[in-house]
């Protein structure tokens, strides 16, 4: 079966014609914009000019969306917080909650013990020696069991690759957002 690519433009069919990737960041900087109004400016009809109170409305709109966009980041820091500290609170109890793979956790604790960095900082040498831990192994090894109910007290609250929060029972490792009971 073949497949065809279609232009969004045309609505054509073109076999050369590939979708340009986005880089994920999709957003205008101040430089961006400042660039569109001299571009608005020099390219504007001679005959008839935007008014100073349109570029003005427009600088505004764009102070507004900038921020939001730092209203956004502030509450993402605030809601990293408050998950942080929710977990923290759990220490000492006891709880039941799904188990995660561990390993990338384990490597990470393993390797800022060690060599006082992230497991990604390590060299090559490094991270074999951290692969190498009996921890690490035991994590790997019990990997398949991820996704089974854990229940026990919580000795240790860490931060996952991903950013959440997550609850170290003895050598298991249980995302924060898993817990169903807490005692």
């Amino acid at each position: 079966m073949s497949t065809f690519n279609v232009d969004p433009v045309t609505a054509l069919q073109n076999a050369t014609y590939q979708p340009a990737k986005g880089t994920g960041d999709q957003g205008i900087d101040k430089v961006d914009f400042l660039k569109l109004i001299v571009a608005q400016l020099r390219n504007q009809n001679p005959l008839d000019p935007q008014s100073d109170t349109d570029f003005i409305a427009q600088m505004a709109q764009f102070e507004a969306l900038n921020q939001m966009r730092l209203v956004a980041e502030g509450m993402k820091a605030m809601q990293g917080i408050s998950e942080l500290t929710a977990a923290a609170g759990l220490i000492g109890r006891e709880v039941v909650g799904r188990q995660s793979v561990a390993i990338d956790v384990v490597r990470d604790l393993v390797a800022r013990e060690r060599f006082g960095a992230p497991f990604a900082q390590l060299t090559s040498a490094q991270r074999q020696e951290v692969n190498a831990d009996e921890r690490v192994q035991a994590a790997a090894e019990d990997a398949r069991n991820a996704g089974s109910e854990v229940r026990g007290v919580v000795d240790r609250v860490v931060v996952g690759p991903d950013g959440v929060p997550m609850l170290l029972i003895g050598t298991k490792v249980v995302d924060l957002f898993s817990v169903a009971e807490v005692r």
